[in-house]
């Protein structure tokens, strides 16, 4: 068929036979008609993911909810096509890439891979697609609707009592035991207290800013004022004056060895710390089982939903037996007098705690 707005012919795909070739003939007709014939139709996969990759990297390409992709986003997806897929379909046009390829793919990763791999695989594809749409470069997203493999991460069920938290924290060097500290007392993310930088942290007043690196942000709420309780404070002033008053645009917790990325690896922190911990014969504990623990406290504290809401930097609170969603969600606003309540509850809970704990 002759397509006027290239000014070229184009073609269908090889067919097994004379009547599939008519069909396609037609298809294609009547696709030209409408003006939504990809003008790429030859586009392979490896030469679209360059290209929405740079696209990405520009601003061109946005995320579903039409914002810029965080250049960590942007690297993670590169990486699951370049490595992940790309084997297997990168000479494969995307127009011809089917569901049941995907699906294929998908149950060869399965055996070898956690299942959170494996969807982060079929989430950058959806992402590939959703551009090539969006540019009419194909016309459908073969792994829209593919079956994924279960998820069989471990639930987080480990929480520390106020009184094991601070053994915990005593068994690790001063920098480990901060990163662990910044979770379990300061409500803080991994991805948020590898970036937190001493300028977001007020001693005097003793608050932390958490998220004001837009890539430790997970959600809009991310980005959000957290007192620090008086073990915190004083972990914060201590090693601020080990490291010799470092400046405001250096990293609270700095990598331990030199790294790429230049930010601490938790990888590393999670291994050393296990070491110490069951050396000193203590049950190791995660950072994300820290933040689970510093929420678990808050509850025990008698701070109300939507002030752990907000301290802990959910989007919308969820389960709270009792709160109207919507209400919480929407007419509930966090004062600042109800933040410093909050912090005098969870410090009177986390010393008279420790206090009883130590009796016995």
């Amino acid at each position: 068929m002759y397509d006027r707005a290239q000014r070229k012919p184009v073609r269908t795909r090889r067919m097994p036979t004379v009547e599939a070739a008519r069909n396609a003939r037609a298809d294609l007709a009547a696709m030209l008609a409408q003006g939504g014939m990809p003008a790429t139709r030859g586009l392979r996969l490896t030469e679209a993911r360059e290209r929405f990759v740079a696209a990405a990297r520009e601003g061109r390409a946005l995320n579903k909810r039409g914002r810029r992709y965080k250049p960590s986003a942007i690297d993670n997806i590169e990486l699951s096509l370049r490595v992940h897929v790309e084997p297997t379909l990168g000479r494969r046009r995307i127009a011809d890439i089917r569901r049941g390829d995907v699906q294929m793919l998908v149950d060869d990763l399965a055996p070898k891979r956690s299942g959170s791999r494996v969807r982060s695989v079929v989430n950058a594809l959806r992402s590939l697609y959703r551009w090539a749409q969006d540019h009419d470069l194909a016309s459908h997203d073969p792994a829209g609707l593919v079956r994924l493999p279960a998820m069989d991460a471990r639930p987080v069920e480990r929480v520390a009592s106020p009184a094991e938290f601070a053994q915990l924290l005593s068994a690790l060097a001063t920098d480990d035991a901060l990163a662990y500290a910044l979770a379990g007392y300061g409500m803080g993310r991994a991805s948020q207290i590898v970036r937190l930088r001493w300028r977001d942290v007020d001693l005097s007043v003793g608050a932390i800013e958490w998220g004001v690196d837009w890539e430790a942000r997970k959600y809009d709420a991310s980005r959000r004022v957290v007192p620090a309780v008086p073990p915190l404070l004083a972990l914060l002033k201590r090693v601020y004056l080990e490291h010799g008053g470092p400046e405001r645009d250096e990293l609270v917790c700095p990598p331990h060895y030199s790294a790429r990325s230049g930010l601490m690896s938790t990888g590393g922190l999670a291994k050393r710390a296990s070491k110490r911990w069951r050396e000193a014969g203590l049950v190791p504990i995660t950072l994300q089982e820290a933040r689970h623990t510093a929420a678990t406290w808050l509850d025990a504290a008698g701070v109300s939903p939507k002030i752990a809401s907000v301290l802990m930097g959910h989007a919308v609170p969820e389960r709270q037996p009792g709160a109207a969603r919507i209400t919480l969600a929407r007419y509930t606003h966090a004062l600042p007098q109800d933040v410093e309540e909050a912090r005098q509850k969870l410090a009177a809970y986390l010393a008279e705690r420790q206090r009883s704990e130590a009796a016995g």
